[in-house]
């Protein structure tokens, strides 16, 4: 049954429960004892109070039109209470005009939320007209819930049904605040058919204010809320564009790394070399059981750790021969110069540790700050010992290509003052799992920089 089906058979079961209850509350009014003042003085008041009704957050609307409807069946009995709500909903039919299935739908609501309500008051020990007044109210508080229950439930009945939303959620966010309103209106109508029996009809008309007050109440909390509701939708929207600009700008900065990880590999040869030092770093990684977090330093560390060597001269990195001391002291800046470049990228905030640390050395020795043992970040550690064997395994300028076996024994040589023996061990471990002579192609040194900062492998 689709939504639409469901939401026309609801309305249809409640109208045919509604025209049975105008037959049987009419057809048992005893409407000789109603005063025509006082009861044109009810339907004044539930049409004047109908007109201007409360609009909630889902498009639907509360009037305290049911104060008069609880005067009604105070003074009267349901027959009179139910005339009450059938103008009520003519009128709601009307201000502004509405669809038919709407008009059917306020219709019955109204009128089954009025008889059930006025046949509660009596079944309690409501007095008709109210004589006692100690029992008109404890009959008008326990009918008034029900008429609060019975309407808010049939509204948010059919907005449920219609929107899918689920009926708990429709009702706390229309109605659950309003359980105090309408017990204060409730009170309001009940005073007002004690003021008529009391004082009579002049009497009556006094306690109209009151009304009137129950209804501002209502406005007010319903603006105050509106204002509240429409701010916040600004705030979200707000932060949506904020989100928005500090991505494009984070794209931004990712490009300009990028542009410089290309450049670079432009000016110096050996950070050719990238593709295969990342794929081994990030195995190595995870074979040490690195946690996520460093697993993202890794990758991106092995990629960007060099970067900056943008800021040295290309013939200083393309020498065949020694470097001067003062070359290389410029040499030796470049981990310095890299983190620097990429401090202002939230991306790359987990690399920066290993772009600063890639060059110290276990014993202590290495630069820029002679951090030994443990101080060195394992990510660092790792793609230390990666990028050392890539290196030897490539050529040089100023060197021929060491084979794979001579690399393997200067990093068993190193261990323990350059490298980490328990990173030395286990990549060793690593490469003897690899075909002999296997080396990632160096046509993959074009790596994509946005896929290595993807999740996946």
């Amino acid at each position: 049954m689709t939504r639409g089906t469901m939401t026309t058979t609801y309305i249809a079961v409640l109208a045919t429960l509604a025209a049975i209850a105008i037959g049987y509350a009419v057809g048992t009014q005893s409407w000789a004892t109603v005063d025509p003042a006082m009861f044109a003085l009810i339907l004044v008041l539930a049409a004047a109070t109908q007109r201007v009704p409360v609009f909630l957050f889902r498009s639907s609307a509360v009037s305290v039109s049911f104060a008069a409807t609880i005067a009604a069946y105070v003074l009267y009995g349901p027959g009179a209470a139910v005339a009450t709500n059938v103008l009520c909903a003519a009128i709601n039919a009307f201000s502004p005009r509405k669809p038919f299935q709407k008009v059917a739908f306020n219709f019955s609501s109204l009128t089954l939320a009025a008889f059930v309500a006025a046949q509660t008051y009596q079944a309690v020990g409501g007095l008709t007209p109210p004589t006692d007044l100690f029992r008109t109210v404890v009959a008008v508080a326990v009918s008034g819930l029900v008429y609060y229950a019975l309407g808010s439930g049939f509204t948010a009945g059919v907005i449920s049904l219609s929107t899918g939303t689920p009926f708990v959620s429709v009702w706390r966010e229309n109605y659950a605040w309003m359980f105090v309103n309408f017990v204060a209106t409730a009170v309001n109508g009940a005073s007002l058919a004690v003021a008529y029996q009391a004082l009579g009809f002049f009497g009556a008309v006094m306690f109209v204010l009151p009304l009137g007050v129950a209804w501002y109440s209502f406005k007010l909390y319903m603006t105050r809320s509106e204002e509240t509701r429409r701010h916040n939708e600004e705030l979200v929207e707000l932060n949506q564009k904020l989100r928005a600009a500090n991505e494009s700008l984070e794209r931004s900065q990712l490009s300009v790394v990028e542009a410089l990880v290309e450049t670079l590999e432009a000016k110096d040869a050996t950070v050719g070399r990238t593709a295969s030092t990342v794929t081994r770093a990030v195995s190595l990684a995870r074979r040490l059981g690195v946690s996520d977090d460093e697993l993202d330093a890794v990758r991106l560390g092995a990629l960007i750790h060099d970067v900056g060597k943008i800021s040295i001269p290309e013939q200083i990195l393309r020498k065949a021969g020694p470097l001067t001391k003062s070359e290389w002291d410029l040499v030796k800046q470049h981990p310095t110069i890299g983190a620097q470049l990429i401090v202002n990228v939230p991306a790359l905030a987990p690399a920066r540790a290993t772009v600063l640390a890639h060059h110290e050395r276990y014993d202590g020795t290495g630069y820029p700050r002679g951090l030994r043992g443990n101080e060195i970040p394992l990510a660092a550690q790792i793609v230390a010992a990666v990028d050392a064997y890539a290196a030897m395994t490539a050529s040089r300028p100023y060197r021929g290509t060491l084979s794979e076996d001579e690399a393997l024994d200067e990093l068993r040589r190193n261990a323990g003052t350059q490298f980490n023996p328990a990173v030395v061990q286990a990549f060793i471990a690593q490469l003897a799992e690899e075909p002999h002579g296997a080396r990632q192609a160096d046509a993959a040194a074009s790596f994509a920089f946005r896929t290595v900062r993807a999740d996946g492998d």
